[in-house]
This record gives structure tokens, C-alpha cells and sequence, in this order.
């Protein structure tokens, strides 16, 4: 029987709510205010916490805070009560951390419905985490570089882990290493409760896959997600070393892990590119962005790395009068591995709607595109065995291989008629 925290001040609204809940076989426990939840929560160990917005003492926004606080506790769902609809309360309500958000007076079948979700997705994400720990293969490591913003790197991220995650079912990580502007938890609409700037607060050697896991969070495709800091300032305190050790935890806990780096060569950078068995170098097809990707290519190579780890993407950002495909790839001494066509307001639209491409339309040409790419960045076992229960990603991809070959093998027969 799942436990539900009902934190609010209005006797005749936790009633109702408690009413709601025991009908459906939950075990409520009442609490009056926030001050009197947060001190007994630890002892009540809930399932899931429901609190009104509007609370004398400490409102029900700043008890979620400080329950995201606690890594012990951050896996809790949360559900805020209010009598605001407006989309700012709404967004403010996100932003401290809750799950959902439910406005007053409100449906009973609503509200359990609501909760019913919660829960089942916590215990998807409970799940998950157990089956991360039973892994021993260490991920497949791929960091996706520029030097230049605006080019497209983020939403590249977002569909390629979307796009690995979709074909091979496995454990798999995106982490927004962009302290200053990381914008994935938004772009796969997902509320914020905790970032890798909470990892500041331990010693480097003290972190473990708990922790980890508390900074966590999964997206409804089963995705996981590690969110940039809220502000630049939060991640002073994380240094490289952190980022040395966090990484080695989630090599042995995930298949891929794809990381979405800052436009620069900071020290965290460093690190990420090091560990990393691929990066991907996104250039546009402008003289400014070829000239960042020409430096970050020399800087790759004072530091040793094979020329197979690096793999340049061109994103054709604008329609027209672009830099030639030839002239780029002579700029940089390298092949353009992919070639991304521009896409109009695909890519703008998925942002504004937080729904990566790849995951909204799954269909699109450009999203079969990515799709194809991201199995030739799997992993040799991936690519080589086909899985035990094909996803759809999977049988689209194979469907295209298919008809593929079948073109190859009639090409190749037109040609041996010919001779």
C-alpha cells in the first residue's frame, strides 16, 4: 500500500483528499503545515507528498525546495495544490521542484489519476536504477563538442540519447555539462530538482551511485538525465576531480552516456572529452563556426586524441548560401561524418514544445537521419547482434538497412549487366 503525505492547512482539504485517496486503498498521513511535515517526513517515509500552495509559515513552494534538499528524499513525487492557474505559478511550482500541479477546486478522479502517474513513474525510475546497478559493461562515452553557440549542439545531444536510448532499451544517460546555459532539462520539458552543482556540496572520493542517482532524473521515454546547474554561480564549487569520479561511477552503471559540453576548454571539458570513446564536432556552415571547429581540431590533436574518436557533424543551420560540403572538409583536413539538412522550424518547434524531434516524430526524414547515425555509434555488439525484443526504433532502422541493401544488390546487378 503506497504512503501519501498530505501537507496542507485547510482541515476540510485535507479531508477531501484523504477521502479521495483511502477510497483507492492509499494510506494517507495528515500534516498541518510545512514546519510539521519537513520534521516528521523522515519518519513518515512517504511515497508521495501532496501540499497546498498556500500555507502560514512556510508555503507549500519552499517545503518542496527543501525536500529537494535532502538526497534521501528527492525521489519523492510531489504535487502542489493551489488556487492559481496562471501559467507563472504554474512555471514557479516547476521550478522548486514539483512533479505536477493541480489547481483548486479540483476533480477527485483528477487528482488520483494525477497520482496514480506519479507513482508509477517513480517506480519506473526505482526500477531502472536497480537494473543500472546489476550492470557491469562500462558505457560507450560520446561527448558532443563546438566551440561555437547556436549551432545546434544541444538539440544534436538530446536526439542522439533520445535515439540510442529508443533502439537498444539500455540504460542510457544525457548529462548538460553547460554551466551557464544548459537548457536540456527544458528542452525535454522536465522540471528541475537537483543538478550536478549539488554534487559541490560532497568530497569528491565520498561520491557514489546513490548520490548519483538523487541528481537523476528519467524522461518518458526512459531516457535519464543529469541537468546543468540553475545558475553558473552553483557550479563554482564542482571541480574536475568531481567529474572524474562521477564519471567513472556511470561508465559501469550505463550502456551510453552522452554529453552536452560548454563551448569552451575548461577543465570539467577536459575531463569529459578524455573519458569520452567519441566526440562528435558540430560545425555550422558559416566561416566563423569553421574556424572554431579548425581550433578545437588542433587543440584535440596537441592533446593526443585518435583521429577515429572524432567525428565532425555539419548542421546545416540556414537554407541557403552556405559554405560547400568540399570547402569545409578542405578547411579542416577532416570528413564531415553527418550531415544534418536544414530542417525549417523543426528544430525551434521541438525546443518551444520540449519534445525532441527524434521523439515527436520518430517518421521524419531528418529524424530517420539521427536515427541511422546513432546506430553507427553503437556499440559493436549492438550493431552486430540483433536485440531479443526489437523496440520500434529498432524495426524502423532495420526496415531501412533492409531496403538499402536491397538497392545496393540492384545496383550491383545493373552494373554487372552493363560489363
Amino acid at each position: 500500500m503506497a504512503r501519501v503525505l498530505v501537507i496542507d492547512d485547510d482541515r476540510l482539504i485535507r479531508k477531501v483528499v484523504k477521502k479521495v485517496l483511502t477510497d483507492l486503498s492509499y494510506e494517507v498521513v495528515e500534516a498541518e503545515d510545512g514546519l510539521e511535515a519537513l520534521k516528521r517526513i523522515k519518519s513518515i517515509r512517504p511515497d508521495a507528498v501532496i501540499v497546498d500552495k498556500l500555507m502560514p509559515g512556510i508555503d507549500g513552494f519552499e517545503v518542496t525546495r527543501r525536500l529537494r534538499r535532502e538526497p534521501e528524499l528527492t525521489h519523492i513525487p510531489i504535487l502542489v495544490l493551489t488556487g492559481e492557474s496562471d501559467l507563472q505559478e504554474k512555471l514557479a511550482a516547476f521550478e522548486a521542484g514539483a512533479d505536477d500541479y493541480l489547481c483548486k477546486p479540483f476533480a477527485a478522479a483528477e487528482l488520483a489519476a494525477r497520482l496514480t502517474v506519479l507513482l508509477r513513474r517513480a517506480k519506473a525510475l526505482e526500477n531502472a536504477q536497480s537494473q543500472i546497478l546489476q550492470k557491469t559493461d562500462q558505457a560507450h562515452v560520446i561527448a558532443v563538442h563546438s566551440l561555437r553557440g547556436g549551432i545546434g549542439t544541444s538539440s544534436l545531444a538530446n536526439n542522439l540519447a533520445i535515439g540510442l536510448n529508443g533502439l537498444w532499451k539500455s540504460p542510457t544517460l544525457l548529462i548538460d555539462m553547460v554551466p551557464n546555459a544548459g537548457q536540456q532539462a527544458l528542452m525535454l520539458n522536465m522540471s528541475l530538482k537537483r543538478t550536478w552543482a549539488d554534487l559541490g556540496m560532497i568530497p569528491p572520493d565520498e561520491l557514489d551511485l546513490n548520490t548519483l542517482s538523487a541528481i537523476t532524473r528519467q524522461h518518458d521515454s526512459g531516457l535519464h538525465l543529469i541537468a546543468a546547474p540553475k545558475i553558473p554561480s552553483d557550479a563554482e564549487a564542482v571541480t574536475s576531480e568531481h567529474f572524474n569520479i562521477t564519471l567513472k561511477i556511470l561508465k559501469s552503471r550505463y550502456t551510453y552516456v552522452i554529453a552536452d559540453l560548454p563551448h569552451d576548454f575548461n577543465s570539467i571539458t577536459l575531463e569529459v572529452l578524455e573519458a569520452a570513446d567519441t566526440v562528435l564536432l558540430v560545425v555550422s556552415p558559416e566561416i566563423a563556426s569553421v574556424r572554431a571547429a579548425s581550433i578545437a581540431l588542433e587543440t584535440y590533436k596537441q592533446l593526443s586524441y585518435p583521429e577515429e574518436k572524432i567525428k565532425v557533424v555539419l548542421n546545416w543551420t540556414f537554407e541557403r548560401e552556405g559554405l560547400a560540403h568540399d570547402a569545409i572538409e578542405n578547411a579542416l583536413h577532416a570528413p564531415i561524418h553527418l550531415v544534418i539538412p536544414y530542417g525549417g522550424r523543426r528544430f525551434t518547434n521541438a525546443i518551444n514544445r520540449g519534445s525532441p524531434l527524434l521523439h515527436e516524430k520518430p517518421e521524419d526524414t531528418i529524424s530517420s537521419l539521427l536515427e541511422d547515425f546513432c546506430f553507427r555509434l553503437s556499440k559493436e555488439t549492438h550493431q552486430s547482434i540483433a536485440p531479443a525484443s526489437p523496440s520500434a526504433a529498432w524495426h524502423r532502422l532495420n526496415d531501412r538497412l533492409q531496403l538499402f541493401a536491397a538497392a545496393q544488390r540492384k545496383q550491383k546487378s545493373r552494373f554487372s549487366l552493363v560489363r
